[in-house]
C-alpha cells in the first residue's frame, strides 16, 4: 500500500524528554547532511542519489522525511523521535503559516525511480544551470494540494528551494508526450523562480512601471481589452479583491512577471514576433525575460 507523508515546516520539531540509562542519544545530522544517503547505505537508490548530487550539484530526495533518528525512551518506556521533513510552503524569515497544504504518495518501486531520474536529466535539468538550479528535486509518485480544503493534484509543487515532481504518468508517456509535460512542470518551476529572482528583472519592470496594479475604463469586450493591456506591455489581466482576473485592471509586478516567463517557455521566439508583431513593447519585454532568464540560467 503506498503510504502519505505529510509535509511539515522545514524547521525543526525536537521533543525534549528525559531519557532512561538504556535511551539511545544518537548523533543527528545537520540540515545538508540530511539530504544526502547515510554513509553506510549502499543500496541502489542511495547510490542514484550520491551521484545525482555530484553530477548536478542539486539533492534528489524520494521521500520529504529528512530525519526519523530515536532520541531514547522516556520514564514511560516510550520510545521518542526526532523528525525533520521538507516543507516546500517554507520561506526564509516566513512567520506566518500557509494555507496551503501538500502530501506526497511516495514510490515504491525502484524502477519507476529510475524512469523518474533520467526523466529529470533530460527534460528538466537540460534547462535549468545557474540561480535557477533548485537546493532539491523531491520525486514522487503523486501530488496532493490541499487549499482551505480543495484538494487538487499538481504534476509539479514549488518551493523556495526544493521543487516536487509528480512521477506516475511518466512510465506510460511516449517521447512525444514527455516534451508536453515537461512544457507544463517547466512553466510552474520557472514562473516560482523568477518571482525567487526578481530583483534581476528591473528593466523588465521599467517597461510598464506606470501602470502596475493600475486601472483603465472596462472595454465592452475581452478582445478589446487584451489590446488595451497589449499596448502598454502586458499579457495578463490584473486581480480584484476576490483574487480574480478582471477587465479594466493591469497586472502587479508578481502576475506580470510570471505571465512572461510561462510564455516564453512554452512559445519559440518566432511564434511570438508574429503573434505580437503590432505590441512593441510586449515584444520588448519578451526579449528581456529571455535575456534575464538565460543570465540566471536558464536554458531553451
Amino acid at each position: 500500500m503506498r503510504k502519505f507523508y505529510h509535509t511539515l515546516l522545514i524547521c525543526v520539531s525536537v521533543m525534549v524528554i528525559s531519557c532512561s540509562e538504556d535511551g539511545v542519544t544518537p548523533h543527528l545530522k545537520d540540515t545538508t547532511q540530511a539530504f544526502l544517503p547515510a554513509d553506510d547505505d549502499n543500496s541502489e537508490e542511495a547510490q542514484m542519489r550520491r551521484e545525482f548530487y555530484q553530477g548536478y550539484g542539486s539533492f534528489l530526495l524520494f521521500n520529504d522525511t529528512l530525519q526519523h533518528e530515536a532520541l531514547g525512551k522516556d520514564v514511560n518506556g516510550d520510545m521518542h523521535y526526532f523528525t525533520e521533513v521538507l516543507d516546500l510552503n517554507y520561506q526564509v524569515g516566513m512567520s506566518t503559516e500557509s494555507n496551503e497544504k501538500f502530501n506526497f504518495i511516495v514510490m515504491t518501486d525502484l524502477d519507476q525511480k529510475r524512469i523518474a531520474v533520467q526523466y529529470i536529466k533530460d527534460y528538466l535539468l537540460v534547462h535549468l544551470t545557474g540561480k535557477l538550479k533548485p537546493y532539491s528535486w523531491l520525486l514522487v509518485d503523486k501530488i496532493q494540494r490541499d487549499f482551505l480544503g480543495s484538494i487538487s493534484y499538481p504534476y509539479v509543487a514549488t518551493g523556495q528551494r526544493s521543487v516536487a515532481v509528480a512521477c506516475n504518468l511518466l512510465p506510460r508517456l511516449t517521447d512525444a508526450q514527455k516534451a508536453q509535460y515537461t512544457t507544463q512542470v517547466m512553466n510552474t518551476i520557472i514562473a516560482k523562480l523568477v518571482t525567487d529572482n526578481a530583483s534581476a528583472f528591473e528593466e523588465f519592470f521599467h517597461v510598464s512601471l506606470a501602470y502596475y496594479d493600475g486601472e483603465f475604463p472596462v472595454p465592452s469586450t475581452n478582445a478589446e481589452n487584451t489590446a488595451l493591456l497589449n499596448q502598454v506591455g502586458f499579457i495578463s489581466r490584473g486581480t480584484d479583491e476576490f483574487k480574480q482576473e478582471s477587465n479594466g485592471l493591469y497586472p502587479n509586478q508578481e502576475q506580470d512577471i510570471k505571465a512572461y516567463a510561462r510564455l516564453v517557455v512554452a512559445n519559440s521566439a518566432e511564434t511570438l514576433q508574429s503573434k505580437y508583431t503590432d505590441y512593441p513593447l510586449v515584444l520588448e519585454k519578451i526579449d528581456l525575460m529571455r535575456e534575464t532568464l538565460k543570465s540566471l540560467g536558464y536554458v531553451e
